[in-house]
């Protein structure tokens, strides 16, 4: 296992189930010290975005408990952006990035991202989906061809990465921008909050959950049972 990322008593052992640098980026942001988790699963693609990002966030984080420390915390997420009534993942070839993007072009997208996050050892987790909507410039073939030259949609759901080149292809959006990112800021504020609780920094232990408004959900995970129960069920939890 690596070195920590960062160090704070605050906290308990934090993994991130991901080897994306932009989820990495907003863990630094949030002063959230974490080590990198590798894990393998087979994305899939279920009958909605919320379902889809759900299930897929859901599998990492079983993944990722396997490998981690008896007490440590793991973060795993999923985002899929969903167009003109299609789900968007990551691009197989520079052919279906050039498809992704024309769908894209002078629409909107829905992006939904999903945050499951258990205590290793635990039997009840954390997962909480959020949405954004991403309005994009009309994107002529040359830009296209220009932003599939770059790489960066490579990987990425939608074949667009906002955190970087991909913001300057939007018209605006509405919602929180980590959610389009790949790692949503306040489902994953809210989580912490049910699942780390007294571990974490007192500014962060009790975020209200006035701030989860319309575009935020928030349940409980009943790990390895393939269900989900109503979090009011953990209040009692750290």
């Amino acid at each position: 296992m690596t070195e920590t990322t960062r160090s704070t008593s605050d906290w308990p052992r934090v993994y991130l189930a991901s080897g994306s640098a932009r989820r990495r980026a907003i863990l630094e942001e949030l002063d959230i010290p974490y080590q990198p988790l590798t894990v393998e699963v087979d994305e899939i693609v279920a009958a909605t975005g919320r379902e889809t990002v759900e299930e897929n966030a859901s599998h990492k984080l079983s993944a990722g408990l396997r490998s981690a420390d008896r007490g440590a915390l793991v973060i795993a997420a999923d985002t899929v952006l969903e167009a003109q009534g299609r789900l968007l993942g990551k691009p197989a070839d520079e052919t279906a990035a050039i498809q992704y993007l024309q769908t894209l072009s002078g629409s909107s997208a829905i992006a939904y991202s999903a945050v499951a996050l258990a205590t290793a050892g635990d039997a009840i987790g954390c997962l909480a989906t959020e949405t954004a909507e991403v309005h994009f410039k009309l994107l002529p073939p040359e830009v296209i061809q220009w932003y599939v030259s770059t790489g960066e949609p490579m990987g990425r759901a939608g074949a667009f990465g906002i955190g970087r080149l991909g913001e300057v292809l939007t018209e605006s959006v509405d919602g929180c921008y980590s959610c389009v990112s790949g790692l949503p800021k306040t489902a994953l504020l809210l989580a912490l909050a049910q699942v780390a609780g007294e571990q974490m920094p007192e500014s962060l232990r009790h975020a209200p959950t006035v701030l989860m408004g319309t575009r935020v959900r928030l349940r409980s995970l009943v790990l390895g049972a393939g269900r989900e129960a109503d979090p009011r069920q953990n209040n009692h939890r750290r």
